[in-house]
């Protein structure tokens, strides 16, 4: 199979290129520099000259703050570029992949979300993205949408940030009344590309398993680092941003592919880390 992967100098992006691969299909990686989504006419140029046969769409505008200010660049990207494949992969028989996000929630349910609960996002970049998970679902036969969580790996992310500021303050304030299930992107490209070989189409929720507080997730991750540093557990009151977070973010995986738990796949993740800077 030929898959073309917008995003692909993304987190889940960047371990996409190199599982598929290694399962044997071929693949396109555009970055955003050599696609943008929201454009139609270069989206349609894309697909006419590589021919894949199933697009994976892992561009997505992911400054949840600067979608509140930025409305028409967040939608541009989050809802009109999914449209724009979605239109153009079923006018050529593809299938695609549009990757979203537990956002589309308001986090104010008392148990894991599952797939087809009625979404209700509190945030710009919220409701970006569930648009254009509906505008993939009307505009294509051929579609499955994924979400996920707390997606960290190349990049910037929360792991990085924590380790960065431990070096720089005595003591570290995380907010402990938001919950997610953090996965790790090596972890949810696994769990896309099996959707595409093993799962019909339709709509997933693809996580590590387990959850956690974000509190609960930066003790976490000093204590696998060996870091000894005080880590207050604060409200989200307390830390106020432009966007707002769904206090539960956790996502079931009900009908979905399984993956393992976020604390092992942290431990990996850290791992290598601490190779990859070994090598530099």
């Amino acid at each position: 199979m030929k898959a073309l992967v917008t995003g692909a100098n993304g987190q889940l992006g960047l371990e996409l290129a190199r599982l598929l691969p290694e399962r044997g299909h071929e693949i396109v990686p555009l970055t955003r520099r050599e696609l943008d989504v929201s454009d139609f006419a270069a989206t349609e140029a894309a697909l006419d000259a590589h021919s894949p046969d199933l697009v994976i769409n892992a561009a997505a505008y992911t400054d949840v703050d600067g979608c509140e200010t930025e409305g028409e660049l967040s939608y541009s990207v989050n809802a009109l570029g999914p449209a724009n494949l979605a239109r153009g992969c079923e006018s050529r028989g593809v299938e695609i992949v549009h990757v979203s996000t537990n956002y589309v929630f308001d986090g104010e349910g008392g148990r894991p979300y599952e797939p087809f609960d009625p979404a209700l996002p509190i945030s710009a970049y919220g409701r970006g993205k569930l648009a254009g998970e509906e505008l993939v679902m009307r505009l294509s036969t051929r579609w499955r949408v994924v979400r996920s969580a707390g997606v960290y790996g190349e990049g910037d992310n929360f792991v990085r940030t924590m380790l960065r500021v431990e070096a720089e303050m005595d003591k570290l304030k995380v907010k402990n009344d938001e919950y997610i299930s953090p996965t790790y992107a090596k972890d949810l490209a696994e769990g896309v590309i099996e959707a595409v070989e093993e799962w019909t189409y339709g709509l997933y929720h693809v996580t590590n398993s387990g959850s956690c507080s974000w509190h609960e997730f930066a003790e976490e991750i000093f204590r696998i680092a060996g870091v000894a540093v005080e880590v207050e557990g604060i409200p989200g009151s307390e830390y106020p941003l432009p966007a707002a977070r769904p206090a539960n973010g956790v996502l079931s995986g009900l009908g979905s592919p399984k993956l393992r738990h976020w604390r092992e796949a942290l431990a990996e993740y850290m791992g290598r880390e601490d190779r990859e800077g070994e090598k530099t």
